[in-house]
């Protein structure tokens, strides 16, 4: 398919460009973000098309008079660039007041509208997994609850810049520009992560962050308290427990952190307290430790990333614990 002559519309209306705007399968994703690196004169256009798939839903009962009234109206009111020579008739005669009422809802939304031209962000519900691909090569792996901010900019700054909230895995490849290397910066809430090309998992949940390298190199700081940085080698982790909190660094196995990727969970040494939050995190499931004994006991074992109950039920096995399930929520004692 040759789309370099659509307009706003017709991207709309093109099935393999809705399902990358509603579903961001890797395939889709993939084949948009490299089109976008070779047609960057056609980012505003795709931005606003992207905006009325998510946002406008045309009914098949509408004739090609009405559809057409629609877009006059998203156009003249949406798209600054765009004016119209004739007068528009007002839209209740052409659609009827439930028609336009329905436009009112979508013109409201003209701040999302906006906002959407800046940024692109990805999120993954509980317990999903989704590989992104972005405009320069890089990857980023985003585990279950997690959210990825990505600038329409992204290639057109100084540095490369996305923001992280949840856990990621970042393969960062190296960008050079006729002024030099090009860095790759993440952003986890106050904390940066200054990167050029390597393999990094971050973790920003709870106030805590936790950023882990399996190669390559990398240097954190505080944004709040720039003397506050630590540069990372390859099976070291850097942890911040609250904002302002010292930077602390620790050798660490790698793939404690980065197993998910592989649908594995591995934990060593965790209290049932920090495996009852990760439940939660990941998964939406509320774990009660009715013992309070327990709650400082550590444990170690591993379980699939797609099944949580393979987790409830090794726990029960190994170890001398009473486990009991009502609805959603896990007693623990």
């Amino acid at each position: 398919m040759n789309y370099s002559d659509f307009n706003e519309e017709d991207f709309a209306a093109d099935d393999f460009f809705q399902r990358w705007v509603l579903e961001q399968d890797i395939e889709s994703e993939s084949f948009w973000q490299n089109w976008l690196v070779d047609h960057p004169e056609k980012r505003l256009i795709v931005k606003k098309a992207q905006w009325i798939v998510q946002n406008v839903s045309f009914t098949e009962t509408w004739s090609p008079a009405e559809r057409a009234a629609m877009w006059q109206t998203i156009q003249a009111n949406l798209v600054p660039d765009v004016k119209e020579e004739a007068p528009v008739i007002p839209l209740w005669r052409r659609l009827g007041w439930v028609a336009a009422a329905s436009i009112v809802l979508v013109l409201g939304s003209v701040g999302l509208f906006y906002s959407l031209w800046n940024e692109q962000e990805i999120k993954t519900s509980f317990g999903e997994m989704r590989q992104i691909k972005l405009a320069d090569g890089s990857t980023v792996t985003l585990n279950a609850n997690s959210t990825l901010k990505i600038p329409n900019d992204f290639l057109g700054k100084p540095s490369r810049e996305v923001w992280i909230e949840g856990e990621a895995f970042f393969d960062v490849t190296q960008r050079i520009v006729k002024a030099g290397k090009v860095p790759f910066v993440v952003h986890a809430n106050n904390l940066t992560i200054q990167v050029l090309g390597t393999a990094f998992n971050v973790i920003n949940r709870r106030e805590k962050i936790d950023v882990a390298l399996e190669h390559g190199s990398v240097k954190v700081v505080d944004e709040q308290n720039t003397t506050n940085a630590v540069v990372l080698k390859p099976g070291e982790k850097v942890s911040q427990v609250a904002q302002k909190a010292p930077l602390v660094k620790q050798a660490v196995q790698i793939e404690d952190y980065t197993s998910w990727k592989e649908n594995v969970i591995l934990f060593k040494q965790k209290s049932l307290t920090e495996l009852a939050e990760m439940m939660k995190d990941m998964y939406d499931i509320d774990v009660v430790i009715d013992n309070p004994a327990l709650k400082q006991e550590t444990f170690t074992g591993s379980f699939p990333a797609d099944s949580a109950e393979v987790f409830f039920d090794k726990l029960e096995k190994m170890y001398p614990i009473a486990i009991h399930k009502d609805g959603k929520v896990f007693h623990l004692k």
